[in-house]
């Protein structure tokens, strides 16, 4: 379809729509299940990707003039979404999207390499007095002009407030609606308020 990139298709009304000025180096899209959408934006480069997209009616949106270095997974059940917002840096990560939740990513974003964000821990941890299931899934948003540095975790139900900064190796586990803050830990905490941060490189 594209240098750079391979589709493996084997479900059935599925739309991969890429812009023309698109770039692609070793990169991969399988999909597996039925009407599912794969939109990736003008300008944008993405680097050793790849899509899993193994249920259906799941939706992936990558915006223009990003850069994209990811793994990602959509899980068995149907209604997953992920969107990176225009203009966002991704190193690496590992985006997993599971039980039907999102995955939100802001514009001008810059995420670090290894980094891990998912909405499921893909299996049940049960209540052992009735079986009820105390880990459900939950969407995970980050807003616009956020820094998550590398090797963190972002956990089902987080949320990180634009002009925000994640410390190296942070767990975030809950939801951060203040803007402007640097979060660190595990669990993740505010360390600092009032600030924002600058892509320009000082070392």
């Amino acid at each position: 379809m594209r240098e750079g990139l391979i589709v493996r298709d084997t479900g059935g009304q599925n739309n991969v729509r890429l812009a023309p000025s698109a770039r692609f180096t070793n990169c991969e899209i399988v999909l597996a299940g039925n009407g599912n959408c794969v939109s990736i934006g003008a300008g944008a480069v993405l680097s050793g990707l790849r899509l899993q997209v193994l249920s259906g009616a799941n939706r992936v949106e990558i915006g223009d003039r990003c850069r994209v270095t990811a793994s990602v997974i959509m899980k068995l059940v149907d209604g997953n979404a992920l969107r990176i917002g225009q203009g966002t840096s991704v190193g690496s990560c590992n985006f997993i999207c599971g039980e039907g939740r999102s995955i939100i990513v802001g514009d001008d974003c810059m995420l670090a390499w290894g980094l891990e964000i998912r909405t499921t821990d893909s299996h049940a941890i049960l209540d052992a007095r009735n079986g009820d299931r105390i880990n459900s899934a939950d969407d995970i948003v980050i807003g616009d002009h956020v820094w998550v540095g590398a090797h963190a975790t972002l956990l089902k139900g987080a949320s990180v407030a634009r002009d925000s900064v994640v410390a190296m190796r942070s767990v975030v586990t809950t939801k951060f609606d203040e803007a402007g803050v640097v979060l660190g830990g595990s669990p993740a905490r505010v360390l600092r308020s009032g600030v924002t941060w600058d892509r320009k490189l000082l070392g």
